[in-house]
């Protein structure tokens, strides 16, 4: 009987602690897309994109539509109920980009900003997939190494998919240990959760493209996942494959999210130059994208030892939107 209770209560205590786990894992909750500008304590026009519970708090996710970035904070530090007027929202540098960017194209891909305005550096991003192959840390490491950003994070944009994150986990605790170390600086953009992709299909019907795919869930999703890793997703999205038609780039705005193209996808050949937005994928599945940027940084040491070529974050290639 003794040895009956024993079992009884081993089994009550691993339940209650599965239960535990799975609690504390999950603290991000009804995650939605709202858009509500609003005035700061401090009079600045803010955009509050996201609602959610953090830990069962109500929360927002913040767009400062002049600097480019999102932060969280409580719903209740601030008051949503005031009208702004929409000629003052309209007129900020996000929005003006958010509209320029999203604007019909008749193209399937490279839509949003391909090249950044600001041509004094170069911006580097990194495509993660979902892959089964090993993640190429000698493209952050180079990097890091480059002189002109020495003593200081170098600026990359990660474009990172939920499941890449899910399937390397280890990987990505490596890159967030950098941050932490002060060795990058990372701007983390959506690039969906699930990335779908059929080799079979043709590029009308794949990606995003997908029949059946919800467009909206994998930007939500992926978002609150980064969420959930302490991580403040940033106002930015790269399409997987690059591809879109004019519905998604509807459906994007309607998000509060810029899509980034790039003008130097370097295993396609492409080479940068001033303003140059450069795509190379650190999933393993590009290593001549990889070698080509090492040689690149190699064939340029002197640019980037004297500062005539420099990394610089994301957001800079708006140049403040103007």
């Amino acid at each position: 009987m003794a040895q009956l209770r024993s079992v009884i209560l081993f089994s009550v205590l691993f339940c209650a602690l599965i239960l535990s786990c799975a609690v504390s894992a999950k603290e991000i909750s009804e995650y939605r897309s709202i858009f509500k500008p609003f005035h700061d304590k401090s009079g600045k026009l803010k955009i509050a994109i996201r609602s959610l519970r953090r830990s069962s708090i109500p929360s927002l996710v913040i767009l400062d539509p002049y600097k480019f970035e999102n932060s969280v904070i409580e719903e209740s530090s601030v008051d949503l109920s005031k009208r702004i007027d929409v000629k003052e929202w309209k007129a900020t540098p996000f929005i003006k980009a958010l509209y320029r960017y999203t604007q019909p194209e008749n193209k399937l891909q490279n839509s949003g900003l391909v090249a950044g305005l600001n041509t004094k550096g170069l911006f580097l991003t990194v495509d993660m997939c979902p892959s089964t192959k090993e993640f190429d840390k000698d493209l952050f490491a180079s990097t890091i190494e480059l002189p002109a950003n020495k003593n200081m994070p170098v600026p990359v944009a990660i474009a990172v998919s939920g499941l890449w994150i899910e399937k390397h986990r280890d990987d990505f605790e490596w890159v967030l240990a950098k941050v932490k170390d002060g060795k990058l600086d990372v701007t983390w953009m959506n690039h969906s959760y699930s990335h779908p992709y059929d080799s079979k299909r043709h590029i009308e019907e794949n990606f995003l493209l997908t029949p059946g795919v919800d467009f909206e869930r994998e930007a939500l999703e992926e978002e609150a996942l980064l969420l959930e890793n302490n991580i403040t997703p940033s106002p930015f999205f790269r399409f997987p494959g690059l591809v879109s038609d004019n519905h998604l780039l509807e459906k994007l705005r309607g998000l509060s999210l810029i899509p980034i193209g790039a003008n130097a996808w370097l295993a396609k050949g492409e080479e940068p130059k001033g303003g140059s937005i450069i795509l190379v994928h650190g999933n393993g599945n590009e290593p001549l994208g990889v070698k080509s940027l090492i040689e690149f940084y190699d064939s340029n040491k002197e640019e980037f030892t004297n500062g005539s070529l420099i990394l610089l974050p994301l957001k800079d290639a708006f140049r403040g939107g103007k």
